[in-house]
């Protein structure tokens, strides 16, 4: 029996529990999960960045639930925590910046309040209030994944009046996390671009960057060796229904 090709799968549980087949990167994803880090991974569309974001998330928030017979097994040890997992991809469409600033605090508000966040006056002072709450919290009692971070903000490059105050929405998150950061277990960040000239990243200067790291460049993809090891049978079923060599 063939092992289902896992195609269209970018929830990690759900790829586990129905057989298809998970080219093990995990041994990476303990390397940084293991710390206290913030990342960053910028790749293309299409590349697995949603699966990853959603690795962490089982992982911090289920521990070796879905991690059986995986590297990742043997190594990990830490116990689960609270985390919220936010897409970003949710708020590109609007209308106008005020409607950004709406979409985005009931986004922020709602994924919350699944961990114990709760905003009692709106969202005109809905940063303060989520401020003050992230600072009751505990020491490393927090995991944020963020997935398409910068999908708001390549909806609008063509307007830049739109773009800067969309970003100032965005900056306003993202230096309440820093502020707070004391919190944090881990937090993990992925897109298509970086906008490394706006005030998004000076929020964060302790982000680590592993777009271009050579120790991570295999983090997302296949390798050739991955290709023979974990999809063999499929190539040798397609050779045989196509009349050519596996090469």
């Amino acid at each position: 029996m063939l092992q289902n090709l896992p195609l269209g799968r970018s929830t990690f549980s759900a790829l586990r529990a129905g057989d298809s087949i998970y080219v093990d990167k995990t041994s990476l994803v303990y390397e940084l999960a293991k710390n206290d880090s913030k990342v960053l991974l910028i790749r293309p569309r299409r590349f697995g960045k949603s699966l990853l974001a959603s690795i962490f998330e089982s992982l911090f928030k289920y521990g070796l639930r879905d991690f059986k017979d995986l590297v990742i097994e043997k190594l990990w040890d830490d116990k689960t925590y609270k985390v919220v997992r936010l897409d970003f991809s949710e708020v590109k469409e609007f209308m106008s910046a005020e409607d950004f600033k709406e979409r985005f605090a009931t986004l922020i508000a709602s994924k919350f309040k699944a961990v114990g966040f709760s905003c009692t006056s709106g969202s005109e002072t809905l940063f303060a209030e989520f401020s003050g709450w992230l600072d009751s919290l505990e020491p490393r009692s927090l995991v944020i994944v963020i997935d398409e971070y910068d999908a708001p903000l390549t909806q609008c490059l063509t307007d830049m009046v739109l773009f800067n105050r969309v970003r100032s929405v965005m900056s306003q998150f993202f230096l309440i996390l820093k502020a707070n950061d004391g919190c944090q277990r881990f937090f993990f960040m992925t897109g298509i671009t970086k906008f490394s000239h706006t005030s998004i990243f000076s929020a964060f200067n302790n982000l680590q960057d592993i777009s271009l790291d050579p120790l991570y460049g295999s983090l997302l993809g296949y390798t050739e060796e991955e290709l023979h090891r974990y999809f063999l049978p499929h190539i040798q079923k397609a050779a045989e229904c196509l009349g050519i060599s596996q090469d």
